[in-house]
C-alpha cells in the first residue's frame, strides 16, 4: 500500500512544512508539490524532505491535447482552480510510474484525519477501503479562529466547526460602513477526495472527480479533512491577497460567495494598513471567549441543543505533533 498526496501552493511557507511532515508521520510516502506563482521560501522551506517532488504548475499547453481536460486547459490562465485540476492530473500520472495506490488532493491549509482521539493511520484506514470504491471522500471540518496569531497552527489548535448553518455573525463591511450577516463558516464545505489511482480517474472540479466518460466512480464518504482557513491575521491577509486576481465567478462558473467576495476587497482595496487589517481579523472574523463558550455549550439559544454539537474536538494532530516534536 502506497499513499501520495498532491498540493498546489502559492506562498504557503508558514504552513507547507509542517503540513507535509505530519502527512509523512501517518503514513504519506511520496508527496508532489506544485509551486504557483510562489514568491515566498516555500521550495527552499522543504528542499531537505526526499518523499518530496517539486516543481512548478504544469503549462495549459502539457495536456492540451486531452479533451476531457479541455475545461482547465483553456481556463489555466484565469483560475489557480483550473491550473491545481491540471497538477493533479499530472500527480496522477506520476503515481502510475511510481506504483502508488492512493492519491489525495490537498491544500497547504488541509490535514486528512482519520481519527479524533489518537494519531491517524493512512495504511490501516485505505487498507479497511472495500477494493470495489474507486473514491474517498473525506468531510470537511474548519478550525475556530480563536487566536490573533499562532506559531503552528496545526500544534495548537484543536477546536473544528462542524456546522455551516448553524451561527451567524455580524461583520462589517467598511465600504457600505454597515454590517452584514454571514455564516460563521468561512471556507468551503465540499470537502476533498482520495482516488484509487488505477481507476483513472479525472477531476472534475478541485473536490470532484469522475470518469473520463463523465460517469460517478463508486465512492464511500468516511474520516474528514481539517481546514485550517484564515486561522489567523497573517493568514487571513495572505489568503485573500493571494485571492486579489481571482474572478468573481468559479471555474463552473458559479459566482464566488458574498463573504469571500468582501473580504478579498477589504484586504486589497479599502486602504487599510497591516495593523489596520489585524484590528479588523480580531473584530470580525475571530470568536471571543464568550463565543466559543457558547460554541461548546451545543446550545444555539438557552433551550435550543444543537444536534450534532457546533464543535468538534480533534486531539489527535496535537498528539501527532507532540511524537514529531520529541
Amino acid at each position: 500500500m502506497k499513499i501520495a498526496i498532491v498540493l498546489t501552493v502559492k506562498n504557503e511557507v508558514r504552513l507547507l512544512r509542517n503540513n507535509l511532515l505530519y502527512h509523512k508521520a501517518i503514513g504519506v510516502d511520496r508527496a508532489f508539490v506544485y509551486f504557483d506563482n510562489t514568491t515566498d521560501k516555500g521550495k527552499e522551506s522543504i528542499a531537505d524532505l526526499d518523499f518530496v517532488h517539486t516543481s512548478n504548475s504544469v503549462s495549459a499547453d502539457t495536456y492540451v491535447s486531452l479533451s476531457y481536460l479541455g475545461k482547465f486547459s483553456s481556463q489555466a490562465a484565469e483560475h489557480h482552480t483550473a491550473r491545481q485540476c491540471l497538477n493533479t492530473y499530472d500527480a496522477q500520472q506520476k503515481c502510475k510510474e511510481e506504483g502508488i495506490d492512493w492519491l489525495i488532493s490537498i491544500d497547504a491549509d488541509e490535514l486528512i484525519c482519520t481519527d479524533f482521539e489518537k494519531p491517524s493511520n493512512l495504511k490501516l484506514f485505505f487498507n479497511a477501503i472495500p477494493r470495489e470504491m474507486e473514491l474517498v471522500d473525506f468531510r470537511t471540518l474548519e478550525v475556530l479562529q480563536q487566536k490573533g496569531s499562532y506559531a503552528n497552527v496545526f500544534a495548537e489548535e484543536s477546536h473544528f466547526k462542524v456546522n455551516k448553518q448553524v451561527f451567524y455573525l455580524s461583520i462589517k463591511n467598511p465600504f457600505t460602513k454597515l454590517k452584514q450577516k454571514f455564516p460563521w463558516w468561512y471556507g468551503h464545505t465540499m470537502g476533498k477526495s482520495a482516488i484509487r489511482v488505477a481507476a483513472n480517474l479525472i477531476p472534475h472540479n478541485v473536490h470532484r472527480y469522475k470518469h473520463i466518460d463523465g460517469t460517478l466512480p463508486n465512492r464511500v464518504v468516511k474520516g474528514n479533512v481539517l481546514h485550517y482557513h484564515a486561522y489567523d491575521a497573517e493568514d487571513f491577509i495572505k489568503k485573500f491577497t493571494n485571492f486579489n486576481d481571482h474572478p468573481d465567478v468559479f471555474l463552473s462558473g458559479n459566482k464566488v460567495e458574498d463573504l469571500k467576495l468582501l473580504l478579498r476587497d477589504v484586504v486589497n482595496n479599502s486602504g487599510m494598513s497591516r495593523q489596520q487589517l489585524e484590528c479588523y481579523f480580531k473584530e470580525n472574523l475571530m470568536f471571543t471567549e464568550k463565543q466559543v463558550r457558547k460554541f461548546k455549550s451545543g446550545r444555539k439559544y438557552f433551550f435550543i441543543k444543537i444536534n450534532p454539537k457546533p464543535i468538534q474536538l480533534v486531539e489527535s494532530v496535537v498528539e501527532t505533533f507532540k511524537q514529531l516534536n520529541n
